[in-house]
């Protein structure tokens, strides 16, 4: 039997898709800062989801699909994400799909608060190095100024840089660039382009293309303009790379679905919306259990005929 394990970051992500996984759901073609009127009831989880055990971790699981909050960042999502994936490989029930979801910060042009992302990569947008220091480095045998204000003519040392920041005049090197692997996952061909379609049934907006995992949310234009140039993403979050990698090192396909509670940039956070945007993650657990034959394929087969919107992205 197909299983599927999806990782969220937090409990608030991960109830919201449970909430969609029993069916809570609806389409709306609203604007997508609606938050459902029916709230879910206190005790659901505990009437009709099963406690799934996986290690140190407990998840929830209804039917093939295992849910489980793993905790915030890459080094919390690899952990929780090998352990659920080692335990049911022990136990002969192993996963076939591995899910990353949660809410994210948009790139503006791309991405508002409410629409939907599916990570055609996922990227680790700052896992790798910089570069640029040695071209801000003084000429060799040129005496400092620290040097010459204390009467020496050299102290040996190597010259100090300026004051000027790498980050700025540098340039990043990835784990690719530096031969050490890859900063860059690629879901399995077809995946993207299916789960783009499947959430597509919500009528929620939806859009593809890079999804940024960073252990340091952006808090700023510049930077947000910086990675705008360097990587074109549609959204940022901080756990999908990490999954991803946790999946691949037990050949387990693995994709990356956001819903989008800000925009990147400046830190501004009474400008979040998390109830539309765990609102819009709801709709999008409830699209890929909505149709009895399969978590994937049978969605995927009813949404042309379902009126949905077609994905934006590349």
């Amino acid at each position: 039997m197909s299983r599927t394990l999806i990782v969220t970051a937090v409990q608030a992500e991960a109830d919201a898709v449970c909430a969609g996984l029993m069916g809570s759901w609806s389409r709306s073609r609203g604007p997508s800062s609606e938050v459902p009127s029916a709230p879910v009831s206190p005790d659901w989880d505990r009437q009709l989801l099963t406690t799934s055990t996986l290690g140190p971790y407990v998840g929830r699981r209804r039917g093939p699909v295992t849910v489980l909050a793993a905790g915030t960042g890459g080094p919390a999502a690899a952990a929780g994400t090998a352990v659920a994936l080692a335990v049911a490989a022990a136990t002969g029930d192993p996963f076939t799909l591995v899910l990353s979801m949660g809410v994210a910060g948009g790139f503006r042009g791309w991405a508002e608060v409410g629409d939907l992302a599916v990570a055609s990569r996922l990227v680790a947008a700052d896992l790798g190095a910089e570069s640029g220091l040695e071209d801000l480095r003084e000429p060799a045998g040129k005496v400092h100024e620290m040097d010459r204000s204390l009467g020496f003519h050299s102290t040996g040392a190597p010259p100090l840089p300026r004051a000027t920041s790498s980050s700025a005049d540098g340039k990043f090197l990835t784990l690719d660039d530096l031969d050490l692997g890859s900063s860059t996952i690629i879901p399995k061909s077809g995946l993207v382009e299916r789960l783009a379609t499947v959430v597509g049934i919500t009528g929620r907006r939806v859009v593809t293309g890079p999804v940024l995992s960073v252990a340091t949310v952006t808090g700023t234009e510049l930077r947000a303009a910086t990675l705008t140039a360097r990587l074109d993403p549609v959204a940022e979050g901080m756990e999908g790379y990490a999954v991803g990698t946790a999946a691949a090192a037990f050949g387990v396909p693995a994709g990356e679905i956001r819903a989008i509670s800000n925009q990147v940039g400046r830190r501004d956070r009474a400008s979040w919306n998390l109830p539309a945007a765990l609102a819009s993650l709801r709709t999008a657990a409830g699209a890929l259990v909505a149709h009895p034959d399969g978590l994937l394929a049978a969605a995927a087969d009813a949404s042309a005929a379902d009126g949905s919107r077609p994905p934006v992205g590349r």
